[in-house]
């Protein structure tokens, strides 16, 4: 099985919660002047939808890829539901995705998607405007660094934001950025926590080990019996033309 397919149940979908990180960042875009009525729009890594469908509600039409079909499958099912009819889903890595027309924005959030030079090369030609949102080298979650430790590696927080700039200013293209800080809790009951970060450690690559989770987690069990995860993130939101 894929392994964001284990995720999928457990991932965050769409909502219009007005207080939400993706409303921040709508509203950075809306800032920023993009304007995606009528537009079409290729989302890459498209997840549960928690940005396709809110775009899509402002599209001519959205394609949206991702390598799990799970995770399609309930973008699918929250669409229908929301009488959202103008997403084509395609079950597929970035790499092997074939473009047939250039759409008027490309799409790529919070997505390992989008990893080495090539991948943003193709993604720089797919569309007029383009638009990343990624960690930028700071994602604190002590229970994580905990549990690599344990298991004989270290934890590094993702930095694609970085690479992306990176690449930006090698070829000497413009672009804007808007910088988020996030501080998010997360309460799951235990044996949601023991899956949540066996998850986190094998698509790593390490080999779980549930003494040594089971060992970690006891020190952070509430009265409720519940593990507490609190993360400190920092992102960045890159549009370039």
């Amino acid at each position: 099985m894929n392994k964001w397919d284990k995720k999928a149940k457990n991932y965050n979908r769409y909502n219009e919660d007005k207080n939400s990180f993706e409303q921040r960042v709508f509203l950075a875009l809306n800032e920023l002047k993009i304007n995606f009525k009528d537009k079409t729009l290729l989302d890459i890594g498209a997840g549960t939808g928690v940005y396709t469908i809110y775009l899509a509600k402002l599209c001519s039409h959205v394609d949206a890829i991702d390598s799990s079909k799970e995770m399609l499958k309930i973008l699918q099912s929250d669409a229908k539901s929301l009488h959202v009819k103008n997403i084509s889903t395609y079950v597929t890595s970035w790499q092997e995705f074939e473009i047939k027309d250039r759409y008027d924005f490309a799409l790529s959030t919070m997505s390992p998607a989008i990893k080495y030079d090539e991948d943003l090369e193709k993604l720089d030609k797919c569309a007029k405007t383009k638009i990343y949102l990624g960690w930028a080298g700071k994602r604190e979650t002590h229970i994580i660094e905990e549990l690599f430790e344990a298991h004989g590696s270290t934890y590094v927080a993702p930095n694609g934001a970085l690479k992306v700039k990176s690449w930006l200013n090698k070829h000497r293209k413009f672009y804007q950025v808007v910088s988020f800080d996030e501080v998010k809790t997360r309460v799951r009951n235990y044996e949601e926590s023991i899956e949540n970060f066996t998850w986190h450690l094998d698509v790593r690559g390490l080999n779980p080990n549930r003494i040594k989770i089971e060992n970690i987690l006891k020190n952070y069990i509430d009265k409720d019996g519940n593990i507490v995860e609190r993360t400190i993130s920092h992102m960045n939101l890159i549009v370039w033309g």
